[in-house]
């Protein structure tokens, strides 16, 4: 039966063709959705580490602002001792020098305006300090505690707010009245022994330190750089966001503790936050959005996180907002579509040339087949002609032929087809191994080895005495075949003529010893040690990963065996022996 071989080319074009659309395009929303998806965990387990991370840093600011109360209170007990007790008689230079001694950023001295229920900066190291007023700090709590200092030389607790020593109180660290551009913490305190508020202050270096070391910032950038979709990450103070927190004076700068953004980055900003925010705070739970801010498509995530202890400065509800680019997910996604196209085309296009070649080589085969049967038909018809001027008892013998040609079993046409037949002489060599494994082993090697032009040679000699398991066997199988990869890259830089490689392995004296010969350049001495190395090769890094020997080495070696290295003059030889025990030989043998 003919086959029209031109529509069978176009069919199969268009069924792949159409075929190779499809499963591409469920590829790519399959994968955009397993990206987002996968996304979306990784976000989650994110956002889980930053909320321990911000619990901890909580729980270590109160501890460090304690710390720093307790210096603050020796500070200003020890500038009481050193300063006169009357406010006229201190100088602004005695507190210069006072405060270089205790090592602190300032000193300054507020007097009590009863009259006026306010106090007023009057000395300060700080030319800026001086004339402050206190009536609208913290909304009139800090008013309010210098009230109680200054009365009652001790100031009531407030929650989340500051912290309480015997005659001393600190608040917490903020922006500076003086200099906006500056974070401070303060103390005050007063024993009744002097007629003004001590307020020694420490600089913003020692708090940004600690930040810098306590966890969240470091947090959220380590989960950038292990996130490449990650655009930024930023921690909101949730009070602030939805309104609950204004400041006083909106023309004020923005406070240290009135301020949105806590940690991280929030650059990409959208009319959606707020309602997004609240949806996420109503459900306490994470909502994500495909949005497009910036002129870029963003995969934006909201995650509610409230606090319940170790609450510090009332920052109990925070808003993790987490921005990925969706560009660069899907920009992944379409290379490596365009990837995997390629490489389907290039299958197509391959399966398109192997049906034309199988067209080609059946059609060459009937014409083959049926020449041979013209040839044998005639042959048997003489025949036939003969025998019956003869004999006619033979006429059922040419029956028997003519139904042996019929179906192709003529001991001539046998004959004839075996002359034809080509049969490699390396199989029978393989055959002849009496392992399988190493009979496809070599059978590989060799097709390479003829696609590379290089001489290949092998030689195996006892091997019908062993009796191994299948895990020694494949690990001599991977021995065997790392040896021979090795020393076919060792010569093909030769020329072809010139490429040489031999494989000998023999079972005699109880153990088995394979050699892997070439001859291309000798290994340099000073890197025949090295080459048995964990991950050394000299080849390159994208062609290999430097195991190959290191295994051969490692297998060796598991199974009480030896490997010497001999490269000098026109042969490298690799010889690997290993010992045998007596079930692994056939008994008898």
């Amino acid at each position: 039966m003919k086959i029209e071989f031109r529509k069978l080319m176009v069919l199969y074009i268009l069924v792949m063709g159409l075929l190779l659309v499809f499963l591409n395009g469920m590829y790519y929303y399959t994968m955009r959705n397993t990206l987002l998806d996968g996304q979306k965990q990784s976000i989650e387990f994110m956002t889980s580490h930053i909320k321990s991370s911000l619990e901890i840093t909580q729980k270590g600011e109160m501890l460090f602002e304690e710390t720093l109360s307790d210096k603050l209170r020796l500070a200003a007990i020890a500038a009481q001792n050193r300063l006169p007790h009357k406010l006229n008689d201190v100088t602004n230079e005695q507190l210069r020098e006072v405060s270089r001694q205790l090592g602190i950023e300032g000193l300054t001295l507020f007097k009590y305006l009863k009259e006026e229920d306010r106090f007023i900066g009057v000395k300060s190291s700080d030319p800026k300090e001086i004339g402050l007023t206190t009536e609208t700090w913290g909304g009139g709590k800090w008013n309010v505690v210098f009230k109680e200092l200054m009365e009652k030389h001790d100031a009531t607790p407030i929650k989340n707010f500051g912290e309480n020593l015997p005659h001393f109180w600190a608040g917490p660290y903020d922006t500076s009245s003086s200099d906006t551009t500056r974070i401070s913490k303060w103390g005050y305190y007063n024993d009744g022994t002097t007629d003004y508020l001590i307020d020694p202050y420490i600089s913003e270096d020692i708090i940004k330190r600690f930040h810098d070391q306590a966890g969240v910032e470091f947090n959220i950038e380590d989960q950038k750089k292990s996130n490449p979709f990650i655009l930024e990450i930023g921690v909101l103070n949730d009070k602030i966001l939805q309104g609950e927190w204004k400041a006083p004076n909106p023309n004020n700068p923005e406070w240290h503790s009135e301020r949105k953004l806590l940690y991280g980055k929030y650059t990409y900003t959208s009319p959606e936050d707020l309602t997004l925010a609240k949806e996420a705070f109503s459900k306490m739970e994470r909502v994500h959005k495909v949005m497009t801010i910036n002129g870029k498509s963003v995969l934006r995530t909201y995650s509610p996180i409230s606090l319940k202890d170790n609450v510090n400065k009332g920052f109990d509800r925070m808003l993790v907002i987490v921005t990925s680019d969706m560009k660069k997910m899907t920009s992944d996604l379409i290379h490596r579509e365009i990837r995997i196209s390629v490489v389907a085309l290039a299958i197509l296009v391959f399966g398109g040339l192997m049906l034309t070649a199988v067209g080609r080589y059946i059609r060459k085969q009937s014409k083959i087949v049926d020449d041979v049967q013209s040839m044998y038909l005639q042959n048997i018809e003489s025949l036939f002609k003969t025998v019956k001027e003869y004999r006619h008892d033979f006429i059922n013998h040419i029956f028997a032929l003519s139904g042996l040609a019929s179906i192709k079993k003529y001991n001539e046409l046998e004959e004839y087809l075996r002359s034809l037949s080509h049969i490699n002489k390396s199989l029978n060599d393989i055959i002849d191994i009496h392992i399988p494994a190493f009979s496809g082993l070599i059978q590989a090697k060799a097709a390479q080895a003829l696609e590379r032009k290089i001489n290949f040679e092998y030689h195996f000699k006892g091997f019908d005495q062993l009796n191994l398991d299948i895990m020694k066997i494949t690990n001599l199988v991977r021995i065997t075949g790392n040896l021979i990869d090795n020393a076919f890259y060792a010569v093909q830089d030769l020329d072809e003529i010139n490429r040489k490689v031999k494989v000998i392995a023999r079972v005699e004296h109880k153990a088995l010893t394979i050699q892997v010969l070439n001859n291309g350049e000798p290994i340099p001495e000073q890197i025949r040690e090295r080459i048995f190395e964990h991950g050394f090769s000299t080849k390159p890094k994208t062609n290999n990963s430097g195991l190959g020997l290191f295994i051969v080495k490692k297998i060796t070696e598991s199974y009480g065996g030896f490997i010497l290295l001999e490269s000098g003059g026109e042969t490298t030889t690799f010889q690997i022996e290993i010992p045998l025990s007596p079930k692994e030989i056939v008994q008898g043998t």
